[in-house]
């Protein structure tokens, strides 16, 4: 892995102070998880371009929201993270939207750094010869058809 990212820096990025060591063993475990498969999808001409610091840290930003933002979430979808209770225009709670915004913002960050889907295009279509000729259908082609 060319760029590295810590749970210092996704604890930051969430808000979650640095002595609060509970979600260690989780955040390792995302960045373990998530790290290798969104680097396999930027291209390697810019993940290897290790001399550029300014495109580095564009990838490890956009990287690094990504994995902050699929941490929220996690922590959202745990009971009793996501009630809201609203009087009027007074809101107590959690607002979940962080999270995939924050996953929105990162992957809009590393869009213009992804690989080119190499799959080759579907180019199927049907010759025919008869193109100048009107179709005859009789009961007896139709046996076959």
């Amino acid at each position: 892995m060319a760029i590295t990212i810590t749970k210092t820096e996704i604890k930051r990025k969430c808000m979650i102070p640095a002595a609060e060591t509970s979600r260690d063993d989780d955040i390792d475990a995302l960045i373990a998880e998530m790290q290798p498969s969104i680097e396999y999808t930027i291209a390697d001409t810019y993940l290897n371009d290790t001399s550029n610091a300014k495109l580095q840290a564009v990838l490890k930003l956009g990287m690094l929201e990504i994995m902050s933002g699929e941490f929220l979430q996690q922590l959202y979808r745990e009971e009793g993270a996501s009630e809201v209770f609203s009087v009027g225009s007074l809101s107590i709670g959690s607002r979940p939207e962080h999270g995939s915004k924050l996953i929105q913002q990162g992957q809009m960050r590393l869009s213009p750094y992804l690989k080119v889907d190499e799959a080759p295009a579907d180019e199927s279509g049907i010759a025919s010869t008869t193109r100048d000729t009107e179709r005859t259908f009789t009961g007896e082609s139709m046996k076959t058809w």
